[in-house]
């Protein structure tokens, strides 16, 4: 493995204790090279065992591996990335339909490793393809190879836009996941990227072909998600359409809730109303877990508690906050044995949009009220979601989301809970002779304009300045991502997932940190306030353009550090740069706030109102879930 035999200490190297890895890797990589290569094997077969070895790679103990930028790596996706070669240029053979879904699943690998490899990216075989393509003209593009293998291989900024206009002109199961595959992109930073998106997106809706199978669960989920982070205007009407999947599946397998009281909860000795609270993640040590704990400890006053989860999502400390438990089957579509366990006066969803039964579940009508928070703070476009939860500064206004807003009075404050035991890194020295500038923020809420906007800062600002993002990517997407932000920005630092303390050490090493825009910030928000760490954003009208001036503004530092526009976002943010003093005067005011002092407290304000909303919707259950887009205060209702 080359620069990974270095000679034997008496503390082996990382590359030494991962030379076993790379030893499991080569042979199973081996075993499918001598399939293709020496016995001709089926294409069908090699797309199935690359796909059981690339769900492999993606996790322990293979991944910490592959998101190594060392010689051994390199070659092992230079390896990966023939194969793919090989499958999509043997034009004699036809990719069946199970082929173009598992390779469909594969897809953000194959980008990674093609990008990685010493092929250094997919353009020249995209290149042949599309010209074996233009060659033969078909009636419809799935019925062209060449042009299937194009569009799998391509990413959604590769391709001409007659070519996706091609596209969306069929409605077929190939259509419909070659276009899945194409929004799977977590980070198209080119303008043709970020235009073709925006395209499907808005104009394709190829997804009513799809089967209403397990097999193509995945994939409907992972976009209805991915779409939040889009910047096109309109980029959650596909929820629409990925709604009515879930539906057509809750028919084809007979899906239904039981009738309202039907089923009794032994330990509700009380008689109190049942709220099923649906939690897509609510370990202890997530942040989720952090901002929603105190809300569950408010409600258990009123209510008798079911959490609804699957059990790799949830632990013993989150378990207990609850008067009882239901487990999600490990088969997440089959729902019914959830639904014959509880009959919820309330369905109160934390979030909606992180896992694919939640999301189903979100379009049954299992409870009289069903209300929903902005854990993942965007609307579900469901027609059986009543409500959702906002504060004045969260609300965008009229219209902004599908379902109607219960509009709380309280501010978010300080709702999220430190974390337990939290050791907190010393005051950070830094060198002022560049700039370090924090970008906490997923890989999906990177976009091209957020990039453009850091490049000008960049340009504008009279020190050199180094950009350390956060991408929070694993295995080799990290050295993908890595290597798409270093193309942008030569000189910057991409961090590995780390744990929280670690995580917090390397935040503390910067002199100010940037939220991105549409989508923002919350619990990164939190973790900078927690270090002292001055953060600039910027509002728009969406909960999730809002999230970060909520806890700003709750700190009386919206005036300095919330823009809104992007052209005061940068100048703001160069101004703060380039003013002797200013910098320094602003880490002083945010550090002054002592947040950690203010963020202990269990009980808070918020989470008394958004009981007693609560409350008062079960009461006016008629009212609340009358049409859409109607937004209820609390005065006069649940305010007196």
């Amino acid at each position: 493995m080359n620069d990974m035999t270095a000679p034997s200490k008496s503390t082996p190297s990382l590359e030494e204790q991962l030379q076993l890895v790379f030893d499991e890797i080569d042979t199973k990589l081996q075993a499918i090279e001598s399939g293709v290569l020496l016995q001709r094997q089926d294409l069908d077969k090699t797309v199935n065992q690359l796909a059981i070895l690339v769900n492999e790679c993606q996790n322990k103990p293979y991944a910490s591996l592959m998101q190594l930028n060392l010689q051994g790596t390199v070659e092992l996706c230079t390896r990966f990335a023939a194969l793919y070669v090989n499958v999509l240029t043997d034009l004699k053979h036809n990719l069946s339909l199970n082929s173009v879904l598992v390779l469909t699943k594969q897809k953000r690998f194959m980008s990674h490793v093609l990008e990685v490899s010493g092929y250094g990216g997919n353009r020249a075989v995209l290149k042949l393809l599309l010209q074996k393509a233009r060659e033969k003209k078909t009636r419809h593009l799935t019925e062209n190879p060449a042009m299937v293998r194009a569009v799998m291989l391509g990413g959604v900024g590769d391709l001409e836009p007659a070519d996706l206009v091609e596209l969306t002109l069929e409605h077929s199961e190939t259509s419909a996941l070659l276009a899945i595959g194409l929004l799977l992109d977590r980070l198209p930073l080119t303008v043709t990227g970020d235009a073709g998106r925006t395209f499907l997106l808005e104009e394709y809706n190829p997804y009513d072909a799809l089967r209403p199978l397990d097999q193509y669960r995945a994939l409907i989920s992972n976009i209805w998600m991915l779409c939040s982070y889009s910047t096109s205007p309109r980029k959650h009407d596909i929820k629409k359409h990925l709604n009515n999947w879930f539906k057509r599946v809750h028919k084809a397998r007979g899906i239904q809730p039981k009738p309202l009281g039907s089923v009794k909860h032994v330990g509700n000795t009380d008689n109190k109303p049942v709220m099923a609270v649906i939690a897509e993640t609510f370990k202890s040590v997530h942040a989720m877990y952090r901002w929603y704990a105190p809300m569950i400890k408010q409600l258990q006053r009123d209510y008798y508690l079911v959490m609804v989860g699957l059990k790799a999502d949830v632990d013993e400390q989150s378990i207990s906050l609850f008067d009882e438990f239901i487990e999600v089957p490990e088969e997440e579509m089959n729902l019914q044995p959830v639904l014959n366990q509880c009959t919820p006066d309330i369905a109160w969803f934390m979030s909606v949009g992180m896992r694919a039964w939640s999301i189903s579940l979100a379009n049954l009508r299992w409870a009289p009220l069903q209300a929903m928070s902005f854990g993942h703070p965007a609307t579900s476009h469901s027609t059986e979601m009543d409500v959702v939860f906002a504060t004045p500064n969260v609300y965008g206004g009229a219209g902004v989301v599908s379902e109607n807003t219960l509009l709380l009075n309280s501010r978010v404050s300080n709702v999220a809970q430190a974390h337990k035991d939290l050791k907190l890194p010393p005051p950070a020295v830094l060198n002022d002779s560049t700039v370090q500038i924090a970008v906490p923020c997923n890989a999906m809420k990177i976009n091209l304009n957020f990039v453009a906007a850091l490049k000008e800062i960049e340009r504008l600002a009279s020190k050199p300045v180094r950009f350390m993002f956060f991408p929070n990517e694993y295995g080799v997407g990290h050295l993908s991502t890595e290597q798409r932000l270093r193309s942008h920005f030569p000189t910057a630092l991409v961090a590995r997932r780390t744990g929280y303390e670690a995580y917090l050490n390397l935040l503390n090493q910067n002199h100010l940190a940037l939220s991105p825009f549409p989508f923002g910030n919350a619990t990164s928000t939190i973790d900078c306030m927690v270090l002292g760490l001055p953060v600039i954003s910027l509002i728009g009208t969406e909960p999730h353009s809002r999230t970060d001036f909520d806890i700003l503004d709750s700190l009386g530092l919206a005036d300095y550090c919330v823009a809104d526009s992007v052209e005061n976002y940068v100048q703001g943010v160069v101004r703060y740069l380039n003013e002797p003093g200013l910098l320094e005067e602003l880490r002083g005011m945010v550090q002054s706030k002592n947040f950690m002092q203010e963020h202990t407290v269990l009980d808070n304000e918020f989470s008394v109102e958004m009981c007693a909303a609560l409350n008062w919707a079960c009461k006016h259950r008629d009212e609340v879930a009358g049409p859409r887009g109607l937004v209820f205060e609390g005065a006069g209702r649940w305010q007196a």
